[in-house]
């Protein structure tokens, strides 16, 4: 097997660029009134530009595949290579403008120059073009092909004209666009990006040595986010209507974004990021180019700010975006990035680029390492953005490395414990950063897994009942009873004097806590008997052992890893479930006080406990011990909620 290079690369924007007041006479006034979320949507996405295959009649300038090809065409008159050699064309996209035949023999049959070739499809959301550029990467590694070309194109403003809405009756009597299907009204615009593969770099001129692509889909435990063809997704699929009249009256033909699920995907695209971390594909410090892809300018502070608490961030002047003046193009947006930042003559031989790219659609996360590298001819000196860092020669592509706690050799996150022993050497690289990198991944792999929790999986869909709501309560009162118990037994057995005040502080806070479910309980029609009287399930039961038993130690200071998930519990998962609860069975404030209360408070318990997690008597036995115990009380608190049963 060889590496493969990406030698050239080509795009295509349809049109002059279009700026925020110009956009609705590209895309017409809706009723013929202006949007009122318009300007708010704009603020948080970041967007000053974009481009549009429509003229300002919503006529389209370009289709999609005639977009796709003028890109590839870009890339080789960039490359002066004869398109016969072209002997793979790999083309994605979201929607194209046929839905039979495939995308990709479309754009083959615009390229009337090429020679009869290998063509495949790649269809889907954001992720789609690294499917399409890791299949042609795989087949010029391989000696399978000798020169690829692959490409992403995006015509998304043809879904969001007037007329597609004004075809719904409601809409028709004035009733507002659905905010999930408006809000991407102003975030997604239309683009192309092309990229020229081989299997050995250009001998003049600089290459990107594609290391190695990572693409994992985790549709298995999570819900449909970005979705069309349905009116919600619990609905009939727009081909089991009457006719396509009747889908569009429905408005099943609508693209439409469940915006609560965002942060979701945001947060499972960190973890895969921490992942590699933890595995040695990628380390942060080596990082010249981060090239990430998010959709709106709102969420690069969510994805710092877990970088940062992971200590993982990469410095905000080594991101490279264009977003504010590209848009979104879907699955093209990455294209376009690398295609930019290629051109721009701040490239230098050695430096390493990571670009990362989330997909909302069913939650699909990719990533993929590149390396720099130089031409055979030599190079005119370019003044680098930053210095660059030389790479070692890696691995062949798409192979995995292993990891450890604080080191990059050793026991994996594979491993049954996950964490080195704590007779290891001592750790390479800082302890406290390692912590809270292993915490981090510890949290993140929690949450995503209790998304395949049942219950969760009923509230997450709009199907959890008052029965669900009692049952959940019902047992979490055992937990919460012994919450307080267990600090303070862990605090009697504690050495450290600041650890030992925090958990009596601790227990005093929340020893009361119970007394609010069980108001909940009786006020959605239970009985305080039955509460009170209701028998721990398998998980509570593991649980409490598990915790007890560790508080009984002398010197329990892991028990802050328990207290980092159950507070993390409560102040990052109990609002959302409050509020979910709360909405789905028509509930007050008062009768979800007790998951709300906890999204309130918890977040001063849980600021104590990242303090300690910086503080000087931290050692690498000590963080070892706090992770381990995290990850247990991790996998027996979803033990306690696979339990629940409903009556």
């Amino acid at each position: 097997m060889s590496q493969p290079y990406i030698t050239h690369l080509g795009k295509f924007l349809p049109g002059e660029p279009i700026d925020n007041d110009q956009m609705e006479a590209f895309l017409g006034l809706i009723n013929g009134k202006l949007s009122r979320v318009k300007r708010r949507i704009l603020a948080s996405n970041g967007i000053r530009q974009r481009h549009y295959a429509l003229d300002q009649q919503q006529q389209t300038t370009y289709f999609n595949h005639q977009m796709a090809a003028a890109a590839v065409r870009n890339a080789l008159d960039n490359s002066h290579l004869d398109p016969a050699t072209v002997d793979l064309l790999c083309a994605a996209t979201t929607w194209p403008d046929l839905l039979v035949p495939g995308f990709a023999s479309m754009v083959h049959g615009e390229l009337q120059e090429f020679a009869p070739l290998e063509a495949t499809s790649h269809q889907g959301v954001c992720c789609a073009g690294v499917a399409a550029l890791k299949y042609a990467a795989t087949q010029v590694s391989q000696g399978q092909k000798r020169c690829a070309v692959a490409v992403a194109s995006e015509l998304a403003s043809r879904l969001f004209k007037h007329t597609q809405f004004e075809a719904q009756p409601a809409i028709q009597a004035g009733k507002a666009v659905p905010f999930d299907t408006e809000f991407l009204r102003w975030m997604l615009s239309d683009g192309a990006g092309a990229m020229v593969l081989r299997s050995r770099p250009n001998a003049e001129g600089i290459s990107l040595r594609l290391d190695w692509i990572e693409l994992v889909s985790h549709a298995n435990a999570h819900p449909v986010c970005m979705y069309a063809g349905v009116e919600s997704t619990q609905g009939r699929s727009w081909m089991d209507y009457p006719s396509g009249a009747d889908a569009a009256a429905a408005g099943a033909t609508h693209l439409r974004q469940n915006i609560r699920l965002l942060d979701q995907v945001v947060q499972l695209g960190v973890e895969g990021w921490l992942r590699l971390i933890e595995a040695g594909r990628i380390r942060p410090t080596e990082i010249d180019w981060l090239l990430c892809h998010y959709s709106s300018h709102f969420f690069r502070s969510q994805i710092v700010a877990l970088l940062e608490k992971a200590n993982a961030m990469i410095p905000e002047e080594r991101w490279f975006t264009n977003l504010y003046t590209r848009g979104n193009t879907g699955c093209a947006s990455i294209y376009l990035m690398l295609e930019e930042l290629f051109h721009s003559g701040k490239l230098q031989p050695g430096q390493t680029i990571f670009c990362f790219v989330p997909e909302s659609g069913r939650f699909t996360t990719a990533y993929l390492k590149l390396t720099v590298v130089a031409g055979t001819a030599p190079l005119q000196p370019v003044p680098a953005a930053h210095p660059a860092v030389a790479t070692a020669m890696p691995p062949p592509i798409f192979a995995s490395q292993g990891g450890t706690f604080g080191s990059q050799s050793g026991t994996g996150p594979g491993s049954e414990s996950g964490v080195t022993d704590a007779s290891a050497p001592p750790a390479s690289t800082d302890v406290h950063a390692e912590l809270l990198r292993q915490l981090t991944l510890t949290w993140l792999e929690f949450e995503r897994q209790l998304q395949s929790v049942p219950l969760i999986r009923q509230l997450n869909r709009g199907e959890f009942t008052l029965d669900s709501y009692r049952a959940l309560l019902r047992n979490l009162r055992p937990q919460v009873v012994e919450g307080a118990r267990w600090i303070a037994r862990a605090a009697s057995n504690m050495e450290n004097f600041q650890v030992r005040s925090h958990f009596i502080s601790h227990a005093q806070a929340e020893h009361r806590d119970f007394q609010m479910l069980e108001q909940n309980y009786v006020a959605v029609g239970g009985t305080l008997t039955d509460i009170v009287n209701a028998e721990q399930n398998l998980g509570s039961e593991a649980l409490s052992a598990f915790i007890f038993h560790r508080a009984s130690q002398l010197n329990p200071v892991d028990l802050i890893g328990s207290m980092f998930i159950i507070e993390g519990l409560g102040s990052r998962l109990a609002r959302r479930w409050a509020e979910q609860i709360q909405q789905q069975l028509g509930l007050t404030r008062d009768q979800v006080s007790f998951l709300a209360y906890h999204s309130e408070n918890d977040d001063s318990h849980t600021d104590k406990l990242n303090a300690f997690f910086q503080a000087e008597w931290i050692t690498a036995e000590i963080a070892a011990r706090i992770v381990k115990t995290a990850q247990v009380t991790a996998r027996l608190y979803r033990l306690q909620l696979e339990e629940i049963v409903i009556d």
